[in-house]
């Protein structure tokens, strides 16, 4: 029933210090009054960040000395890069310092040129595009990538919105070929109802008081997205390769993903030039299991030192909503170092 909750089954708070950011600035109820507040770059993102980050740890010092790890998914791909490479430069002249043990970035979009090339292929190889829409979707790629190289960001924008996102263009050429609006899960058309709950409980009298938010506006980013529209097709691959190479780092795929597919992240990883690169292209991908007695298998995993790359079996976009214990084991085994044996 909508605006009824329950106790999640496997909430990483059992075994985790959580901190849940709005971010960026006006997502949610986070929020500015002035339009210079918003936004525009990566690295207003990380400054955004670091600032509410530095003023938690000023307000409650007894979680400074805990670990820290910056964790996100999709758009966030940028996000999370962003935000520890800002706590890496400045950690060393800081007196209040941020204990940053490493990264974890689910259905990462973190290298759109890289990512955007691979689509065409991948949606023929599943069956939602035919010869000849591959076709069309490979040229207009190519001329998405092609603008991306002459730094044309807006053009690069609109040309992958009009053939997938839909943000402005609405229906994508995705859309009407496909007939599904959700490209979050290839077993479903459509977005799950019960995704959109949230928005609705946030409205709740009791809820806002209990979350004391007052009377603002709950924004569901689209406002935020308008000014980060040049920032969509740019790629933070050098901070991403600079975190990749000094700390530990988690990049996961749902395997029903299709807007950031496991094929894709493939792509992206086999493109990066990062102290294990050589390593990692050579490495086995093993098979993880939970527990021992499992007949079904959770995912699949190819570590190279404290690189850990995992495709979560029957999970999309949405990982934790479709696979709530492989995602909390996933997690637990990254943070604490459990290895990837079944127990």
């Amino acid at each position: 029933m909508v605006g009824t909750v329950r106790a999640r089954d496997f909430p990483w708070t059992n075994t985790l210090s959580m901190l849940y950011i709005d971010n960026p600035v006006g997502t949610g109820f986070s929020f500015t009054d002035d339009p210079q507040g918003y936004a525009v770059t990566e690295d207003d993102v990380a400054q955004d960040l670091f600032s509410a980050l530095i003023q938690f740890f000023q307000l409650f010092p007894e979680y400074q000395e805990n670990d820290f790890y910056a964790t996100g998914e999709s758009y966030a791909g940028k996000y999370v890069p962003a935000i520890a490479h800002y706590i890496h430069m400045l950690n060393p002249v800081l007196t209040v310092k941020i204990n940053l043990k490493g990264i974890a970035i689910g259905d990462a979009y973190s290298d759109p040129e890289s990512i955007i090339g691979g689509y065409a292929s991948l949606l023929f190889h599943i069956g939602l595009l035919d010869e000849r829409q591959r076709k069309y979707f490979q040229k207009q790629s190519k001329k998405c990538m092609k603008y991306i190289k002459e730094e044309k960001w807006l053009q690069a924008f609109e040309v992958m919105d009009e053939l997938l996102d839909g943000d402005l263009t609405n229906p994508s050429y995705f859309q009407n070929v496909t007939g599904c609006s959700n490209y979050y899960n290839i077993l479903q058309c459509t977005e799950p109802q019960d995704q959109s709950y949230y928005g609705q409980f946030l409205t709740l009298s009791e809820v806002r008081r209990a979350i004391h938010v007052g009377n603002r506006t709950f924004n569901d980013g689209s406002k935020v997205e308008k000014y980060l529209r040049e920032d969509t097709v740019k790629s933070v691959k050098p901070w991403l390769t600079e975190i990749m190479n000094h700390y530990k780092v988690l990049i996961y795929n749902g395997q029903l993903d299709i807007i950031v597919a496991a094929a894709l992240t493939e792509r992206s990883l086999m493109a990066m030039s990062w102290k294990g690169s050589r390593e990692y292209k050579k490495a086995e991908r093993k098979v993880w299991k939970i527990f021992k007695s499992d007949k079904e298998v959770a995912g699949y995993v190819r570590q190279v030192g404290n690189f850990h790359q995992i495709i979560v079996r029957g999970g999309g976009h949405i990982l934790p909503y479709d696979q709530p214990l492989r995602a909390f084991d996933m997690i637990n085994r990254f943070i604490f170092d459990k290895g990837w044996d079944p127990y």
